[in-house]
C-alpha cells in the first residue's frame, strides 16, 4: 500500500521520474527562431526561382545545387546556434 502524502505534487510518478532521467531538459524555441528557419527556406526557394529566370542557360540542377550548398550552409549556423 503507497504512503499517502500531504501534497499530492509532492507523490513519486515513476513515469516523471524516468523521462527525465532519460532526456534532458529542452528549452523553447522563439518566435524569432521560427521565423528565421522559415525566412531561409523561402529565401532559397525565392532566389532558386529568380536565378532560373535570370540565368535561362544554365542547368537547373546547377542552379539547384548551389543553392542547396548555400541553404546547407545556413542551416548548419542556424543549428549551430541552437546549440
Amino acid at each position: 500500500m503507497a504512503k499517502k502524502t500531504e501534497n499530492p505534487e509532492e507523490a513519486f510518478r515513476p513515469d516523471e521520474a524516468a523521462r527525465s532521467a532519460a532526456a534532458p531538459e529542452r528549452e523553447d524555441v522563439s518566435r524569432a527562431q521560427i521565423w528565421a528557419f522559415w525566412g531561409v527556406v523561402a529565401l532559397a526557394v525565392i532566389t532558386a526561382r529568380a536565378l532560373n529566370y535570370l540565368l535561362p542557360g544554365v542547368s537547373e540542377s546547377v542552379i539547384e545545387r548551389w543553392v542547396m550548398l548555400g541553404f546547407g550552409a545556413c542551416m548548419g549556423m542556424f543549428l549551430l546556434k541552437l546549440k
